[in-house]
């Protein structure tokens, strides 16, 4: 054997060859071949076996990434999830999560663990998804006032409603309903008027934040009617419901699936809904516009989202899976047992929506002077 290095165009590659007398130049034929047969490596200056040898190496690497990351989407999920749900227990937020994940179960055949991360307008929640693993073993649940209203109302966010999340579903929506206390001398949305502008800034109202849907709302509601109430920060909807039926405030519009049995039964008045028509479960309780105030039409949704970085085929998988989920005949029941209605858009419908809102509330805002 010995190491021939007799061509300068191969200096760089090292061949062992039988030791002979004489070695024959190649002819046109073996030059053509060996031009075909050599990796077309550009600039790379390797030589022909060099060439050859690094682009197997990487195509083999290529290749292994690619079965390592179908592999992965094929075994997913192969331990429990983790459901961030960005709002205290019992409230709109963590009550469709539960449902979500209940279905998730099921369908996984894998638990998903609930957790409240509630305070500041649902940021305590978003930081603790952005601090986990973008494997997409991380969920939050989201409403429209966490993650659209409160970006659109502040110029200087601390949060990117674009880029900072991935929405994987839309699950439900949701209307308001104004509610007061039942001792209050009131029985329509004329009489709270003319009962609070009689007593201008003295009456309290509850919200979740100034981010939040409910604030928003009587926002507008005091825009549209001249009236003036002072305003009583909750860390949920529950808590103000308690304070309302306690008497501590005056009144509210909530979220109706927090409120609906209290509408029910009597524990409140409800005087009206945000929604374009009458809710089935309060028909007896009119819409603003029936009431004669306009501008206070709200619908409210929810959603699922996942890290921004999260793989694409998780994302798609999550969106249609819990798109399906909501679909299902007994999901659907639950949903609207508790005042919701199911939407079950997948990972390509929410996430163009989620968009939409988000440009939608940023230019309402701007326009309407709320955004500060």
């Amino acid at each position: 054997m010995r190491i021939d290095v007799s061509r300068p165009s191969e200096r760089a590659s090292i061949s062992f060859r039988p030791a002979v007398a004489r070695e024959r130049e190649p002819g046109p034929r073996a030059t053509q071949r060996r031009a075909l047969d050599a990796p077309a490596c550009g600039s790379w200056g390797l030589a022909p076996r060099a060439r050859d040898t690094l682009s197997c190496a990487l195509l083999a690497v290529a290749f292994y990434l690619l079965l390592a990351a179908s592999a992965f989407a094929q075994s997913f999920p192969s331990h429990p999830l983790r459901m961030i749900v960005p709002a205290p227990p019992a409230g709109i937020t963590d009550l469709s999560a539960r449902l979500v994940g209940e279905g998730l179960r099921a369908k996984f055949g894998q638990p998903v663990v609930i957790e409240n991360k509630s305070g500041a307008n649902g940021l305590i929640g978003l930081r603790e998804l952005l601090k986990a693993e973008p494997d997409g073993y991380t969920l939050m649940a989201g409403t429209m006032g966490n993650f659209v209203l409160g970006y659109a109302m502040e110029v200087n966010a601390p949060f990117d409603a674009l880029r900072d999340l991935a929405p994987i579903a839309g699950t439900a929506e949701y209307a308001t309903a104004m509610i007061v206390n039942p001792k209050m001398p009131v029985n329509s949305v004329r009489e709270f008027i003319d009962y609070a502008k009689a007593r201008p800034g003295t009456l309290t109202f509850g919200s979740t934040g100034t981010a939040a849907l409910d604030y928003l709302a009587v926002e507008l509601f005091m825009k549209q009617t001249g009236t003036k109430l002072v305003h009583v920060p909750y860390r949920g909807g529950p808590a103000a419901l308690n304070d309302l039926m306690g008497g501590s405030i005056d009144v509210l519009i909530e979220v109706f699936p927090v409120v609906m049995e209290q509408i029910k039964t009597g524990a409140v008045k409800g005087l009206a809904v945000s929604s374009p028509y009458r809710l089935p479960s309060i028909p007896q309780v009119p819409t603003f516009k029936e009431a004669g105030v306009s501008g206070v039409e709200l619908t409210g949704w929810l959603g699922v989202y996942g890290h921004p970085q999260m793989p694409d085929d998780i994302h798609a998988t999550l969106g249609a899976a819990i798109a399906e989920i909501v679909k299902q005949p007994d999901i659907t029941e639950k949903f609207r047992a508790i005042g919701f209605e199911p939407t079950g858009l997948g990972m390509r419908e929410f996430s163009n929506f989620h968009a939409a809102e988000v440009k939608r509330w940023v230019a309402f805002m701007t326009e309407a002077g709320l955004r500060k």
